[in-house]
């Protein structure tokens, strides 16, 4: 399956490619970006990062590679959930809500479902703010296990529907 490639106002976001795996093994091995996620151990290793590309190249997985011109931004996925990360350089400076954005609005484009989810650490306040900018709501707490932390880790659910977003467009 072919992810389509994706632009914004200031990033490209672009199927992964083997040769992305340097980028994305320096870039998770790095507990500060490691410990908010569920499913990435700690440390990440290039071996890892070939794996991940090598799933979503066989259409197991639907990612993005982000890049603001040469710069690298981060990674970001969508089916039924939205997950993303960002190098920690990225932080701060409104690429997670500018491609989410981008993703959020193809998903509801190009299939007919009626609601995307999502989920955050229940201390990740940068990752919810996100989601809330985006129309997602808070619909309860769930907990998920953090491979790189070890450790359950409590977190909140997110969804945002259709509707929603449709009436965030036309405002």
């Amino acid at each position: 399956m072919t992810v389509p490639t994706l632009r914004t106002e200031r990033l490209l976001l672009r199927g992964l490619v083997q040769e992305d795996a340097p980028v994305l093994a320096a870039e998770l091995n790095n507990y500060e970006i490691s410990k908010w996620l569920t499913v990435v151990p700690y440390p990440y290793t290039l071996a890892d990062a070939e794996w991940f590309i090598g799933e979503n190249l066989a259409g197991r997985m639907l990612a993005r590679t982000i890049w603001r011109g040469e710069v690298f931004v981060g990674v970001m996925s969508i089916d039924k959930e939205l997950g993303y990360w960002l190098a920690q350089d990225a932080w701060g400076q409104g690429y997670a809500t500018e491609a989410a954005g981008a993703v959020v609005g193809h998903q509801f484009a190009s299939t007919d479902a009626e609601a995307v989810g999502s989920s955050h650490f229940v201390e990740n306040e940068a990752s919810r703010n996100v989601l809330t900018k985006l129309g997602f709501v808070d619909i309860g707490p769930h907990v998920h296990f953090s491979k790189a932390r070890d450790a359950e880790v409590p977190g909140r659910s997110m969804e945002l529907t259709r509707a929603r977003w449709e009436a965030s467009q036309d405002a």
